[in-house]
């Protein structure tokens, strides 16, 4: 994918993320769209991608939404460390490799939001919130997961044609 356009589709995903996705409430929570793109991202394309639109996509989070940029970064980053990780293992199912990315990034998204609620305010019930926000939230990301990723590889074309679904 061509750089400007990366940035060009981070950004829209970014701007439909703060804007209209908290309207569509599933499981009393809105679906982290941009969260699940990332995570396709990193599947089916190269690293250095992943590794740009992350950190972009989290500092787009905090300019535009109601969280810091530094935990907003915090949350994304990860995914584009995982990218460079999942490379060069190609035999194994993506569509999986996709699911388990997008669960895991999203309990780390939850957490690493949590603890910044944690330290700037009185505090939080971890329990109630891992029961009516973290484990809805991951629910509703895998929910969204394979649709983003079928479309996200149509998408990706050239790398995607010496990957098997």
């Amino acid at each position: 994918m061509r750089w400007p356009i990366l940035v060009a589709v981070v950004l829209a995903l970014v701007l439909f993320q703060t804007s209209i996705a908290p309207l569509f409430e599933i499981f009393g929570v809105g679906p982290n769209l941009l969260l699940v793109s990332l995570c396709c991202l990193a599947i089916l394309r190269d690293p250095q991608e992943t590794m740009i639109a992350a950190p972009l996509a989290g500092l787009g989070m905090g300019l535009l939404a109601f969280q810091g940029i530094a935990e907003s970064v915090a949350a994304l980053a990860p995914i584009g460390f995982a990218a460079l990780l999942w490379r060069g293992d190609p035999d194994r199912p993506h569509w999986l490799a996709a699911l388990l990315l997008t669960a895991a990034a999203s309990a780390l998204h939850f957490a690493v939001l949590a603890v910044a609620v944690e330290l700037g305010t009185t505090g939080v019930n971890w329990i109630e919130a891992v029961r009516d926000v973290m484990l809805p939230g991951v629910a509703v990301n895998l929910l969204l997961t394979l649709p983003v990723y079928a479309v996200a590889r149509t998408l990706a074309a050239p790398r995607a044609e010496r990957i098997p679904l």
